[in-house]
């Protein structure tokens, strides 16, 4: 099966160029160094493109590969340039800690250890990922046949065929009136970047996005973040990697539900944004021997990271923002309990009086957020509350039956861990919230509160469960360090007692090896079978709900050569005919699934005309006057089966349904794939 992606490596090179060459370039040109910038680059790039298409956008010139280059150069020479004028950061004097890693410190063969395992973290992570998520899609060419997925395809579309990649305007696709159109567009930008490489198909250049963010990217934050908490463990960073191939949760999850790929960039984003968090906060909030307090520059210098990265999390999908909020309360409150208690205790009024104004803004600027984050949107709970909360804690929400024992087993050592060395038991506070905040989206009662928590995720449960992740891959990794010195004690100990202390040298690399030989083919179990399977049905051409079959698919292949560039298309999107303009490049009468309880003559007055008399029409009808004013000239009828079977709006398009050429005389049949049809409106020729 992985043979069929061979011919589209070029193009998904090209694309991972596109998520790490213009990061790189911004980091190296803003002063940083080291090999942690390969880890956080896509954060980074993905800011870049978000503001390119904006600003691009504003200056009225296309977006596009060229452009994009172009603009990455010009903020790396902006970076530069404020690299040059900010004060150089470091560590504050006298902050160093004794405890600290010798080999970090003296540049010792020890070094090498770390960036080691975070290459066989990385390359484990994203062989187990790539693999898993081919599997899930299948063909290159396949599609998501969920509801999310029309806007999506048809989003990057318009992205290429009109050059407008900016997140306040993306959404004037299916509200060409509007001024400002928000909606998140950074996904669409790098799809579209792939797809003139993919031999001008969407759906390919979808799915190699899919493949470099979740099989990549994912992974890459989750093992710089272990590095910000945990510190140079080689055996951390590898199970790091690891872990975060071991969720159906996320990725998996959320490829088919929605499909939510915006959630998917902006999720494996997040890491790298909570890991610059905890560095900016200092070394009292992690587990890392080698962490120094940064210095005023220090601090500035992480701050506009931070920032940046906080505005691709935006360009990217607020959702994941949501759960850094969440996350930020136990962590900020720590640091802030730490720095009160240093300056009481030095008995220094001003810092303690400057900590109790920041705590006033801080909290304040918070709930101002969280407030204009959230939504009236109400999935209705689907479980209760006790089995919810199980669900959460053993990382099968949402009804999964398979419990992926080891991830489960390495998060209580991983809590344990984080309790015992105090540092670190913000991260457990934070894992519980998250869980608990699945729980309510899941079983909570309908109410005002259940909505102020979980109203920035629409109160579904999925979009929570796919967070779960961010807190728990630090905390398997830090139990797996933990197993490791263990057990290497516990080894150490024994050979000692049985009079062969040399043994005991080899003691920490046998537990190493041991428990990763466990942890890594252990984490790949059920679960994730499970959750592949039901990935695999709603990307299958056959399905009870599938938006596109096979002979629907062939004929928008075709419609290059059955049509004009430019002629509209008249469809119903409940049936996918609103992907004609995703796969065949041709205008349609709406780009996506209009909001439920929404009845077409209200949405679009003209359209019902068409949608409801096309078949029949002559040239003084309604139905003509609408095709006249919506410039249509073709019919594209794909039959009944909806994304939502028995939808009542689906219906509402009765003349573009299932039509029947006997008692269509103004249609003229064109093209006949199946049950897929396209006709041209003939009864109008007299208008």
């Amino acid at each position: 099966m992985l043979t069929d992606w061979g011919p589209h490596l070029p193009a998904f090179l090209v694309l991972l160029a596109f998520l790490w060459l213009p990061g790189l370039a911004l980091l190296w040109a803003f002063g940083q160094r080291g090999g942690r910038i390969l880890l956080t680059a896509p954060v980074f790039s993905v800011a870049v493109v978000g503001l390119t298409g904006v600003v691009l956008d504003l200056a009225g010139i296309p977006y596009g590969a060229l452009t994009q280059v172009a603009a990455a150069v010009v903020l790396a020479a902006l970076a530069w340039l404020v690299g040059r004028l900010l004060p150089l950061g470091g560590h504050a004097p006298g902050q160093h800690d004794a405890g600290a890693d010798p080999a970090e410190r003296s540049g010792g063969a020890g070094r090498w250890l770390f960036p080691a395992g975070a290459a066989a973290g990385l390359a484990i992570g994203a062989v187990l990922l790539v693999r898993r998520m081919a599997s899930v899609i299948g063909h290159p060419e396949a599609m998501a046949q969920r509801w999310d997925n029309i806007f999506h395809l048809n989003a990057i579309r318009y992205v290429v065929e009109t050059g407008n990649g900016s997140t306040l305007t993306l959404n004037r696709m299916v509200s060409p009136e509007s001024t400002i159109a928000l909606y998140p567009a950074a996904w669409h930008q790098l799809a579209s970047l792939a797809v003139p490489l993919s031999g001008d198909s969407v759906l390919v250049a979808h799915n190699l996005t899919l493949l470099a963010v979740g099989g990549l990217v994912w992974p890459a934050s989750c093992i710089f973040l272990v590095r910000c908490l945990v510190g140079p463990s080689p055996v951390a960073a590898v199970v790091a990697g690891t872990a975060a191939a071991g969720f159906s949760v996320f990725p998996l999850g959320l490829m088919a539900w929605g499909p939510l790929f915006p959630n998917i960039l902006a999720l494996a984003l997040a890491p790298v944004s909570l890991g610059l968090l905890v560095r900016l906060l200092g070394p009292g909030v992690s587990a890392d021997r080698t962490a120094r307090t940064p210095d005023a520059a220090g601090r500035v210098r992480l701050a506009a990271s931070l920032v940046v990265t906080l505005g691709a999390l935006f360009v990217s999908q607020p959702n994941a923002f949501l759960a850094l909020l969440v996350v930020a309360v136990p962590l900020a409150a720590t640091a802030w309990w730490l720095g009160l208690r240093a300056a009481a205790g030095a008995r220094r009024r001003g810092p303690a009086l400057g900590l109790a104004a920041v705590a006033v803004v801080v909290v304040t600027t918070w709930l101002l957020l969280w407030n204009v984050l959230t939504t009236s949107f109400v999935w209705e709970p689907s479980t209760t509350l006790a089995r919810a909360a199980g669900e959460a804690l053993l990382f099968g929400s949402n009804g999964r039956e398979d419990v992926p024992w080891v991830l489960v087993l390495l998060t209580g050592a991983g809590i344990y861990a984080a309790i015992a060395r105090r540092r670190l038991r913000w991260l457990v506070i934070a894992h519980l919230v998250l869980s608990y905040l699945y729980a309510v989206a899941a079983a909570g009662e309908e109410s005002p509160v259940r909505q102020w928590l979980v109203g920035g995720w629409y109160t579904d449960s999925y979009r929570l469960a796919a967070t779960l992740p961010l807190t728990a891959v630090p905390l398997i990794a830090l139990g797996a360090a933990h197993v490791v010195g263990s057990l290497a004690i516990g080894m150490t100990a024994l050979a000692s007692f049985t009079g062969r202390p040399r043994a005991g040298r080899a003691a920490y690399p046998v537990a190493a090896v041991v428990v990763l030989g466990l942890a890594v083919p252990y984490s790949q179990v059920e679960s994730l079978t499970q959750a592949t399977r039901w990935g695999k049905q709603y990307y299958a051409w056959e399905g009870p709900e599938s938006i596109l079959n096979q002979d629907e698919y062939a004929l928008l292949q075709d419609l290059d050569e059955l049509t004009e560039p430019g002629d509209v298309i008249a469809v119903n999107p409940w049936n996918g005919g609103s992907l004609a303009f995703a796969v065949a490049e041709r205008p349609v009468t709406q780009y996506h699934v209009e909001s439920p309880g929404v009845e077409l003559r209200t949405l679009d007055p003209e359209l019902n005309a068409l949608a409801t008399g096309i078949a029949d029409a002559t040239p003084d009808s309604r139905a003509c006057a609408a095709a006249e004013e919506l410039d249509v000239q073709w019919v594209l009828d794909f039959g009944t089966q909806f994304i939502i079977p028995g939808a009542r709006q689906a219906g509402e398009y009765a003349d573009i349904n299932a039509v029947d050429p006997q008692l269509a005389p103004g249609l003229a049949l064109v093209e006949r794939n199946g049950q897929a049809a396209l006709y041209e409106i003939v009864g109008c020729d007299g208008v």
